[in-house]
């Protein structure tokens, strides 16, 4: 079955909902199961080919989406298999509860990105927002598995409540980054904001950069080699995630281990060239 392509007919007015427009969606029923979906757009349900024309197009199977200046909320929410692709901006909760597939925005994105993610792949060619891998509103589990890479920057509280997996922003996140983390991954490529790994239990964040100060909580474990990164740079290599301003060789890094005002045992790297 071929691919769906998306076109948005009306791009002014309120966000759409996106909520339910999924691949498997797609594979059950077909380009008819699409068109006869109800979204929200401000206060009002419309069919979705009201909203959007739909024409053949992309790898079988998927969903190409295009926004044409429309905000497009929950894209990829609850997605588990498939892939979606965003040919420009998207809204807020783009892959939030996410669990597997691979949904590809090539602009910007809003707030709530990857919350509550537990599976798949995410990939932002530009910017997201608040709250990335975080919990949903009023939720307590933030990001649990998989893989989400930024290429922009991301705003505050990236990974929060963070429970595994793995989130890789190449440009400058804001405060709080790691805040109340449990385990995972976060790799920030140029600039962290204040309060990074704020009560903090585990897991790992990796800064090019030093911290203008040391965390309030935080112990420093000073310079010492982690051969793990060899194996870890690798991966993230392969799989895009390493910023291009990281060190392409090495194991040195100065670790900084808390927050143990909340008995936490995690740790910010901040790597060294080779």
């Amino acid at each position: 079955m071929s691919g769906i392509i998306l076109t948005t007919r009306d791009p002014s007015g309120p966000p759409i909902d996106m909520t339910g427009v999924l691949p498997e969606r797609l594979a059950a029923g077909g380009r008819e199961a699409l068109a006869g979906l109800t979204l929200l757009r401000g206060r009002e349900r419309h069919r979705l080919d009201t909203l959007f024309t739909l024409e053949d197009g992309g790898h079988p199977g998927s969903l190409v989406l295009r926004p044409g200046g429309a905000v497009l909320d929950g894209v990829g929410t609850g997605m588990s298999t498939g892939e979606i692709r965003v040919e420009g901006d998207c809204g807020a909760y783009a892959g939030s509860a996410m669990s597997g597939g691979t949904l590809t925005i090539e602009g910007n994105c809003g707030a709530f990105v990857a919350a509550e993610m537990s599976g798949g792949r995410l990939r932002v060619a530009g910017d997201a927002g608040d709250f990335l891998g975080a919990p949903l509103a009023g939720g307590t589990r933030g990001m649990s598995g998989g893989t989400v890479v930024v290429m922009g920057n991301a705003g505050e509280r990236v990974g929060e409540r963070m429970r595994r997996g793995l989130i890789a922003v190449h440009g400058r996140v804001g405060s709080l980054c790691g805040a109340r983390m449990i385990a995972g991954t976060i790799v920030v490529g140029t600039g962290c904001g204040p309060d990074a790994g704020q009560a903090m239990r585990r897991g790992s964040i990796l800064l090019q950069r030093a911290l203008e100060s040391v965390p309030s909580g935080f112990v420093d474990g000073g310079m010492n080699d982690w051969l793990f990164l060899d194996l870890m740079r690798k991966e993230l290599i392969d799989g895009g995630a390493w910023p291009s301003g990281f060190p392409t060789a090495g194991t040195r890094a100065r670790r900084l281990i808390g927050d143990r005002t909340a008995g936490g045992i995690g740790e910010v790297l901040i790597l060294a060239e080779a």
